[in-house]
């Protein structure tokens, strides 16, 4: 009796093969994911943020006779399978939902996702994580479930041999994320936002507004809760900061004291970094050296590239994207691409900061060497 069961479950196991044909991909089948109670971590990567899915792409579509179905509701959405790589271009690619792709934007692109969407991908080998915008359709080689772009497999130091999960993070309207990407794991927030604007007034009103002047005591006063006092605005020409009071010391050549305007791009708090002289070295003789060291050799490098080209290439855009030098340190094949030149590592970090919130551009502060 157990021979004739097992003869009929190989028969409708043949049945059903033969009913699926390699012209017809679907994506895996989801199921719910169980409740989990353990530790989060926070992971980097693209931030998600609540995007309309692109109606031009969410149709069902055909390569090379093969016809991909996309998926209709991808919230349990998880796969794993073989990761690749996009190619050197930069720029010079339109993606599925007509954006340009850009080799250093966290992006990826997948054959049956809706667009554009948000995932995390998980390098199965060493267990690093990162969160991607899928924008783009592909791959289409059997076994490889997701193109990823130059920037995201160096974050993931993936090959085109790398085992990966994808997870799906779905972005509700009000930006609430669910979804097996959010399991176990939070994403970092990359805008911050300001902190409290400090009273430099010394007590007085916020900048701008009218403040009461105090009447002195030979003047006479109106009826308390009657009428109230007099009051002008504030001429800053009447105040005095030469007392011990907390009033701005407004009787200088610039504002709030400062007795000339800041060059560009030097920081108030900035204070140049001496480093200690060399041992049986006097100290007169170190300190022209240890200036030199410390004037405008910081630089903020934001990749190493094999191609010449393309290093100079991605100098330029992100220099004059924020306003700074880009240059390109070559060594045999490695060409350094690195911006700015300052004179304290305050300025640097703040360049820093402003690629990984505004780019989502990963860096490293260095020294590069001194002008000639």
């Amino acid at each position: 009796m157990r021979k004739d069961w097992l003869c009929i479950a190989l028969a409708s196991a043949l049945l059903t093969a033969c009913t699926t044909t390699d012209n017809d991909r679907q994506a895996p089948v989801t199921r719910q994911q169980p409740a989990y109670n353990g530790p989060v971590v926070e992971i980097g990567g693209a931030e998600p943020r609540y995007e309309p899915y692109n109606p031009a792409t969410s149709q069902d579509y055909t390569v090379k006779g093969t016809t991909w179905k996309i998926v209709k509701d991808p919230s349990n959405f998880s796969q794993t399978g073989l990761a690749t790589t996009y190619g050197e271009e930069m720029g010079s690619n339109q993606t599925a939902t007509g954006e340009l792709f850009d080799a250093n934007a966290l992006t990826a692109a997948h054959p049956t996702l809706p667009l554009p969407s948000y995932v995390r991908v998980t390098n199965l080998a060493n267990g690093r994580m990162i969160v991607v915008r899928v924008n783009d359709r592909g791959p289409y080689t059997p076994g490889r479930i997701i193109d990823l772009s130059r920037a995201a497999a160096d974050r993931l130091n993936t090959s085109n041999n790398t085992r990966v999960r994808v997870d799906y993070i779905n972005v509700a309207p009000d930006g609430t994320l669910s979804g097996p990407g959010t399991i176990g794991t939070t994403v970092a927030k990359q805008t911050y936002a300001l902190p409290p604007r400090p009273d430099i007034g010394g007590g007085m009103t916020a900048m701008g507004s009218s403040a009461a002047v105090s009447v002195p005591a030979s003047q006479p006063q109106q009826d308390a809760g009657l009428q109230p006092v007099a009051s002008r605005p504030v001429d800053n020409s009447t105040l005095n900061g030469g007392d011990d009071t907390m009033g701005a010391p407004v009787r200088s050549s610039g504002f709030l004291g400062a007795q000339q305007p800041l060059k560009s791009g030097v920081l108030e708090s900035s204070k140049p970094e001496i480093p200690a002289p060399a041992p049986n070295v006097p100290a007169a003789s170190a300190a022209p050296a240890a200036a030199a060291a410390s004037g405008g050799n910081y630089v903020v490098q934001v990749g190493a590239l094999s191609n010449a080209d393309k290093a100079h290439e991605l100098a330029t855009r992100l220099g004059k994207r924020f306003s700074v030098q880009g240059a390109v340190d070559g060594h045999g094949n490695i060409y350094r691409v690195q911006l700015g030149r300052f004179s304290s590592r305050q300025q640097a970090a703040a360049l820093q900061q402003r690629l990984a919130n505004e780019a989502q551009q990963q860096s490293f502060i260095t020294v590069a060497p001194a002008a000639m």
